[in-house]
């Protein structure tokens, strides 16, 4: 019992002289916790639908159930497409035909059950002849599945985890055996060695995504509308951005315990924020702290090219944005190299 008590004093003696660790074994479950309190707290608001030459009374009983404005046939095809409305409804003869944007089943699920609820409301209001429905699909189709959705960030997300926890295991292996402070002593410079685990990585990032994409295109399913090579480029891009990251925090960390409690603190909050969950009812300051994340513009674009076919000219942003994060965490990754070296 004595030799019971002494090895548990000896892993509470660690703690105690390890602020850092306590700080992150406290705050990182708490910040998960408030960040899924708020992300689950959060109602859709009524979709919104752009109605084309539809008479008044139609008109007026949609908006019991949905968002209603009118427009012109040109206006309403461009407001699909960038996501402003949810639905355009027109009435052609005695049919309503309802053209949805279909990538997300959710959104498209409530925008039809809110018009099946505007014709009910017209059919109650007196005697009229309700028209059919007939719907169509601006991109996927009523085959799509809400995992169809959520596949592409999906994608992303596990290569961005798994090569974050790679990336900042195999330096604190390194370190811990030895091998950081033999090549830290050597004439190569700091950048040099960053780009070299870089390098290095890379290579085998590249042959990741490609089996990754394959299986999950060929083998699970998931639909790819856009050029594979451009969905190659995004997974690399996203894979690089993990990488540095690693490389930062794997210079903040002593420890391989807590380069994962630094991954539960930065990537984890990105997860959540990065696409799984609408966040258009969601907070500004969430929305803001999206913004901020390189996953959310990473997911977005794999959402652009596989499910509505976009390509390097309309994600281009996207990609701008993640190799400034990858500039930005190499020049960090470099400098506490350089630290580690003059101390």
């Amino acid at each position: 019992m004595r030799n019971t008590l002494a090895q548990a004093k000896r892993i509470w003696q660690q703690f105690s002289h390890d602020p850092r660790t306590i700080v992150l074994f406290i705050v990182a479950p708490i910040l998960i916790l408030w960040l899924f309190s708020a992300l689950l707290g959060t109602t859709p608001s009524d979709p919104k639908l752009g109605c084309v030459d539809v008479p008044g009374p139609l008109a007026v009983a949609l908006g019991d159930s949905a968002e209603v404005v009118e427009l012109s046939a040109l206006d309403a095809e461009e407001q699909l497409a960038d996501g402003t409305i949810d639905a355009i409804v027109s009435l052609t003869g005695g049919e309503l035909q309802v053209k949805v944007e279909g990538t997300d089943v959710n959104v498209t699920g409530r925008t039809l059950a809110a018009i099946q609820s505007g014709l009910k409301t017209l059919a109650t209001s007196g005697p009229g002849t309700i028209p059919n429905l007939t719907v169509t699909y601006l991109h996927g189709s009523e085959d799509w599945t809400g995992f169809d959705f959520l596949g592409p960030v999906f994608i992303g997300i596990f290569i961005f985890i798994f090569v974050f926890i790679t990336a900042g295991m195999s330096l604190v292996t390194e370190r811990t055996g030895g091998t950081m402070e033999r090549l830290l002593v050597t004439p190569i410079k700091s950048w040099q060695l960053v780009l070299g685990y870089c390098l290095g990585f890379g290579v085998v990032t590249i042959i990741q995504a490609g089996i990754v994409l394959g299986c999950s295109i060929g083998l699970i399913g998931f639909p790819n509308e856009g050029n594979f090579g451009t969905v190659i480029l995004l997974t690399f891009s996203m894979a690089m951005v993990s990488m540095t990251l690693g490389l930062l925090v794997s210079g903040l960390a002593r420890t391989a315990f807590q380069v994962i409690q630094l991954m539960i603190l930065l990537v984890v909050p990105q997860i959540l924020l990065s696409g799984l969950f609408d966040l258009t009812y969601a907070p500004t300051w969430m929305q803001v702290l999206s913004a901020c994340f390189p996953i959310t513009y990473g997911a977005e674009a794999l959402r652009a090219v596989m499910l509505r076919g976009d390509g390097l000219a309309d994600i281009w942003l996207n990609l701008v944005v993640l190799w400034a994060f990858i500039l930005g965490f190499f020049a960090l990754a470099t400098v506490s190299f350089r630290s580690r070296r003059t101390h």
